[in-house]
């Protein structure tokens, strides 16, 4: 019983029906809330995921979100999570919403609007520099010092009661309209990310302006206004016809003719002629916004589409404005304004239209490291874990996270195992893992939902919970691509050996499930919402699954969210979904490109000079801290953006020079020596050292090891620096027409790595005109040496609409910023 219309994962537009379809279904009860089809509900509180199970209610050690939900009755469970504005589902009112460039907030007054254009380094816990032992209580208490922003100006409806909640009344892919009603008055407003306009509809009346400070109204004609409050600049844009009463005074107030809309527009600078410009697009409002993409195998880039749909309210509807931020500026084709915005991610230049694309290169993963070095005693480091008395632990905790890190050791060792020719090792390995997920997938004993170590369907939310979890997991809705990545890398793990055990009908059902529930690429399905932690106009995603702090969301390790993203495409390669995997590059991309330009910021562009630092240990709606959540050591905060280390991790060093100053700088931080006396991650840095100097971490490998990170072992410590001694740090120069390969280079030799999923031989085409061919289910490489290359910069051209390609996106010639945003260079 199948559609190809109504299931499209591809990331097009679904219709309508499909969410109604599956209702249908549902309520019928010819299927369950998993998707799966059911022939009996005689037990309703497990549910048959081929030859495993998940909950339906709620198991002893779980905790759950709010029961109650800031929506419209018209809107339902799936709910989306972990975005700039879902604080607004959480709460009657919101905590302050980062849309960049601007930044507003829910109040019994009405909609608090701000321009945040400064840097502000040193007044708050949460970043700016200041580095503090109380941190994560200082983030957490309602009395830090970052508060509810200073409101520019704010918009209300004169009938509309102060006491009702703002309920979300409708949402797009980087957009949300929400609705404050009193009887017959309401409010609508919709806000998009990047978009410098705010939309307003109304019933019942029209709407009051109050400015905040000192205001001046520097352009008056009938239905539109030009104001400047503290130095910032508006477009007030009532219907035509209609007239703006109270210019004079702090409030102004229109009756919007009858009409019922209204827009607020933030300009880059008070003149004439910007404020004719946004009137031109001020009434073409946004009613959707919606991303698309494509892996393009060929060229190994991924093209994303982003497009907005919008509404003519007066004259045409042919285009918006929007800001774009770095990561999409540096990767369009499309021609952008002169026009800009400062913001938290740096300058953000503006784009008439309404879609626009970028395009980001790809340069492929592993599953592992090949077999291209001499370690010294790798089979006896194999022995020492295969002789644990047991290989899952809980010494550091359980729960989802925890027993995901196991799998993260694990998974890393089997093959490593299988190259030593330790095949009994391997397959204790991966029969550990088996036997963890396979207890985790199994919801009931005798019948009964068990206490703890399962996985339940919370339909309140639309979302899958483990028992236990931690961190906020299951109450918050928290860190889910942290915790599941693990999950999906380790079955993705068991699909390379064993691809009965990952089939639907066996456990690769339940799996499936948590993917869709972090990373569910298909917008029409009824039970999980679209990439529930990835913002898709951010390019990143967020932790944080409801944002209610002042600062906003928030996510710590950049490193985990990649990860996750590269289980996707394991997972996807492995078991034969290229939907999946095609998704999973999408994101993997993304992330990635994200991490090098806000967490690295490699091209030196986007963190201003007054930020001390050259890198970010966490990126907030706000802005940036340097510091982690458990602490403020400098080894943890760029360890938590390097680990899990494997063979996804290569961008790290995609840029060597860049990779070699953010060592550097840890060095510094860490009292400028290289023993890192905390010790909990001295391998993973050391790891991540090899990257862009292989042999200094070989050299700590021979004279000083020290065991680390608990997903970390001897055996892959040593494989992963003596493999990159061997071959060279990665080369992100050269592109290949397969999702798993890699390329390193060592002086002027190229070694050329690609792993074959498939059935059948492959015949791999590498940009620089080397062909490798590989076996099914195998990994294969070849190397080529050259009489010359070109230095290790790590460079991608810079997409352009222009014959001018500016300063390159990876290595930049831009220059710092001052707190303004503005250029010093």
């Amino acid at each position: 019983m199948e559609d190809d219309s109504y299931t499209p994962i591809d990331g097009s537009r679904s219709n309508v029906r499909r969410r109604t379809w599956l209702k249908g279904l549902l309520a019928g009860g010819v299927i369950t809330a998993t998707g799966s089809f059911n022939a009996s509900a005689a037990d309703a509180d497990i549910e048959r995921v081929g030859a495993g199970s998940i909950a339906r209610v709620t198991p002893g050690e779980a905790s759950v979100p709010p029961r109650t939900i800031y929506a419209v009755d018209e809107l339902s469970s799936p709910y989306p999570t972990n975005d700039w504005w879902t604080t607004l589902l959480w709460r009657p009112l919101s905590e302050n919403l980062w849309i960049h460039p601007l930044a507003a907030r829910v109040t019994e007054a009405g909609l608090a609007v701000t321009y945040p254009d400064e840097w502000q380094v040193g007044d708050a816990p949460f970043s700016w520099g200041e580095r503090t032992d109380d941190f994560a209580e200082s983030v957490s208490s309602p009395d830090a010092s970052t508060g509810p922003i200073d409101p520019d100006l704010t918009v209300s409806h004169p009938h509309v009661d102060a006491d009702v909640p703002a309920e979300v009344a409708d949402y797009g892919d980087w957009s949300v309209t929400y609705r404050r009603s009193s009887g017959d008055a309401s409010l609508d407003a919709t806000l998009t990310q990047g978009s410098p306009f705010v939309y307003f509809e109304t019933t019942g009346g029209g709407v009051d302006v109050a400015f905040e400070g000192e205001v001046s109204v520097w352009h008056e004609r009938s239905h539109v206004l030009g104001v400047s409050v503290g130095g910032h600049h508006y477009g007030l844009f009532a219907p035509p016809g209609a007239a703006w009463e109270g210019v004079d005074g702090d409030v102004v107030s229109s009756r919007l003719d009858g009409e019922g809309y209204v827009s607020v527009a933030l300009l880059p600078e008070a003149s004439p002629d910007v404020l004719n410009a946004y009137r031109r697009r001020a009434y073409a409002f946004v009613t959707d916004t919606t991303v698309t993409w494509e892996y393009d195998a060929e060229r190994s880039a991924v093209v994303t589409d982003y497009e907005f749909e919008l509404e003519a309210k007066h004259g045409r509807a042919d285009e918006t404005l929007t800001a774009l931020y770095p990561h999409q500026a540096k990767r369009t084709g499309d021609e952008l304004s002169d026009w800009s915005y400062v913001s938290p991610r740096g300058e953000m230049p503006v784009y008439a239209g309404s879609r626009f694309t970028t395009e980001l290169p790809y340069r492929g993963i592993l599953p592992f490291l090949p077999d291209a070095a001499d370690v010294p005693n790798l089979a006896d480091h194999v022995e020492a874990v295969e002789s644990e008395d047991t290989l899952i632990r809980d010494w550091q905790g359980d729960g989802t996270y925890w027993t995901g890190k196991n799998f993260e050791r694990l998974l890393q060792l089997a093959p490593i195992a299988e190259q030593v020719d330790d095949g009994a090792a391997a397959e204790r390995f991966r029969n550990a893992i088996r036997d963890e997920l396979e207890t985790w997938f199994s919801a009931a004993s005798d019948g009964d939902v068990d206490e703890r170590d399962l996985f339940w369907y919370d339909d309140v939310w639309g979302t899958l919970n483990g028992a236990p979890m931690g961190f906020g997991a299951d109450a918050d809705l928290n860190d889910h691509h942290f915790h599941y990545g693990y999950w999906v890398k380790a079955a993705a793990e068991l699909a390379r050996v064993d691809p009965q055990w990952a089939r639907e009908e066996a456990y690769g059902g339940v799996v499936d499930l948590l993917v869709r529930d972090y990373a569910n690429p298909d917008r029409g399905d009824s039970q999980y919402p679209l990439f529930r932690n990835f913002s898709p106009y951010a390019g990143h995603s967020w932790a944080s699954g409801s944002g209610e702090l002042p600062a906003g969301c928030n996510q710590e390790s950049s490193s985990e969210a990649i990860n996750a993203y590269a289980a996707l495409i394991l997972w996807g390669e492995l078991t034969g979904d290229e939907e999946i995997r095609d998704a999973g590059i999408y994101l993997y991309t993304h992330e990635v490109h994200a991490a090098l330009e806000y967490w690295f910021d490699i091209a030196n562009e986007n963190l201003p000079d007054a930020w001390p630092y050259d890198s970010a240990g966490m990126v907030w709606g706000r802005g940036y801290a340097y510091a982690t959540w458990f602490n403020q050591d400098a080894e943890s905060i760029h360890a938590i953006n390097y680990l899990p280390i494997g063979g996804h991790s290569f961008y790290l060093g995609w840029n060597r020079d860049a990779a070699s100053a953010n060592w550097a700088e840890l060095l510094d931080n860490d009292d400028g020596d290289e023993t890192f006396d905390l010790g909990w991650y001295t391998d993973v840095l050391w790891e991540f050292r090899a990257l862009s100097a292989p042999d200094e971490a070989r050299s700590w490998y021979e004279t000083e090891y020290a065991a680390g990170d608990f997903a970390e072992s001897r055996a892959h410590a040593a494989h992963w620096i003596h493999t990159l001694d061997a071959v060279g740090v990665p080369d992100a120069s050269v592109s290949a027409d397969t999702p798993l390969y890699s390329v390193f280079r060592d002086g002027n030799v190229r070694t050329y790595v690609a792993y074959n999923a498939a059935d059948e031989r492959s015949d791999v085409s590498f940009s620089d005109g080397t062909e490798l061919t590989v076996g099914p289910g195998e990994m294969a490489t070849t190397t080529r040496a050259f009489e010359s290359l070109p230095p290790m910069d790590g460079a991608f051209p810079r997409v352009t609409g222009s014959d001018d390609a500016g300063s390159d996106a990876n290595t930049g010639s831009g220059g710092k910023r001052d707190e303004r945003g503005t250029p010093t260079e």
